[in-house]
């Protein structure tokens, strides 16, 4: 399965290691959405109609899947995970893929808008 990263798992990112095993399928890729600095040195990503979200698309093995839901905050309960996982259309270059990516659920996180759409290293230093 693909994986839309957008945040600390993208290379040069403080969580990049976690997808060491992952096959990274596009460099450079788009999603529609906005993105949000949570002021806890990750960001976070709602889906939107207009906006656009930077990252990259890994092929992630089923063997790390727990351990990026972990790190993501996300056990398939709804009344107690931080983020929740969903299948998105992603762009990169002339194509369209289907991404599983990790959003935002509680709107308490959401601190300040990233216009950009793009968080770099400069962000997860934080």
């Amino acid at each position: 399965m693909l994986l839309f990263a957008y945040g600390t798992l993208k290379r040069g990112g403080k969580y990049h290691c976690y997808l060491e095993e992952a096959e990274l399928v596009e460099e450079q890729a788009t999603a529609k959405g906005t993105l949000y600095d949570t002021g806890m040195g990750y960001p976070a990503m709602i889906p939107a109609a207009s906006g656009q979200v930077n990252g990259e698309i890994y092929e992630i093995p089923d063997v790390l899947w727990p351990a990026l839901d972990f790190l993501e905050d996300y056990s398939g309960n709804p009344e107690i995970d931080l983020y929740d996982k969903v299948t998105i259309k992603v762009e990169a270059g002339s194509k369209h893929l289907e991404t599983i990516v990790y959003i935002a659920k509680d709107e308490k996180v959401l601190k300040e808008q990233i216009p950009t759409g793009k968080w770099d290293t400069a962000h997860s230093m934080v």
